[in-house]
């Protein structure tokens, strides 16, 4: 698996939802239209990594308690619930309430389940294709 590409998937809010103070982890139920989607890319040879920043918040930052508390909870939901993945990849920072990632190659979740591969190229190419040469978008 893994020869056309990579995809690098966030787990809470992305394959399932954000939990509440008073949900647990291992009752959250996934998206199944990403989990379908994220087959669909697995058997067509993408590799899937998991990259979540569960509890770096709770835990401030510190990857020996994320292996500890938070890695088997979520490596028992992934195979529970049968969500392909290659890889997870604990200990990605968490932006805080009011922060975001940025990325030139990132997709919402509502545009992967909805588009196919060329679109979703498409997407990309045509947020990167704003940012004029000389450093400034056009």
């Amino acid at each position: 698996m893994g020869n056309k590409g990579t995809l690098i998937v966030d787990l809470d809010g992305t394959i399932c939802p954000i939990k509440t103070k008073d949900e647990k982890y291992e009752d959250l139920v996934p998206y199944l239209e990403v989990v379908d989607k994220l087959r669909e890319w697995r058997e067509s040879g993408f590799r899937i990594v998991v990259f979540t920043a569960r509890n770096m918040k709770t835990h401030q930052g510190n990857l020996g308690l994320i292996n500890v508390h938070t890695a088997r909870i979520i490596l028992n939901w992934l195979d529970k619930w049968e969500v392909p993945y290659d890889e997870v990849l604990y200990g990605k920072p968490w932006p805080g309430e009011s922060g975001f990632y940025i990325d030139d190659r990132a997709i919402r979740p509502d545009e992967f389940v909805r588009y196919s591969l060329n679109e979703l190229e498409d997407i990309v190419e045509s947020g990167r294709s704003k940012l004029s040469r000389g450093g400034t978008y056009a």
